[in-house]
């Protein structure tokens, strides 16, 4: 019977690890994320998985929340209030390609300081939608309030 119990708690040891999902950000101590005005995003990569989808949804959702968003391009000087943003995604296959970790990434134009990163990732038996874990991870970079209560 003791076997038993060890194997079953094992087992349910595992699923529960297969079952999580993280969320982490940073912010540069002395930076403030109300100055930025516009961010200057690198267009999709081609041959990354899902890239232009996954960037019409970070796009979609720093528009809304009031932020002018443009291509970047390297040889534009870019002016006060106007930041760089990065996308860095990393998709596995399970059965179904999946979004296991989603990093986006604040930083100064010019020296490339970071500013603020946020890092959202789940496994494969949470796998969320592609929508879900960008959501999640612009809450997290913004530190929206709603974001945390709703991870208590």
């Amino acid at each position: 019977m003791t076997a038993l119990r060890i194997t079953l708690i094992a087992c349910i040891s595992l699923v529960a690890l297969g079952c999580t999902s993280n969320v982490s950000r940073f912010q540069m101590p002395d930076s403030d994320l109300g100055d930025i005005v516009a961010l200057h995003i690198d267009p999709p990569d081609s041959e990354e998985r899902n890239a232009e989808e996954l960037r019409s949804f970070v796009v979609a959702n720093l528009k809304r929340r009031g932020y002018q968003v443009q291509t970047r391009d390297s040889s534009a000087t870019l002016g006060d209030g106007e930041y760089i943003f990065d996308i860095a995604a990393d998709w596995h296959w399970d059965i179904t390609w999946y979004l296991l970790e989603l990093r986006v990434a604040i930083y100064e134009p010019g020296n490339n300081i970071l500013v603020a990163q946020a890092q959202s990732q789940q496994s494969s038996l949470v796998r969320k939608s592609i929508e879900e874990v960008v959501e999640r991870a612009m809450a997290t970079l913004f530190n929206d309030p709603e974001e945390k209560e709703e991870d208590k």
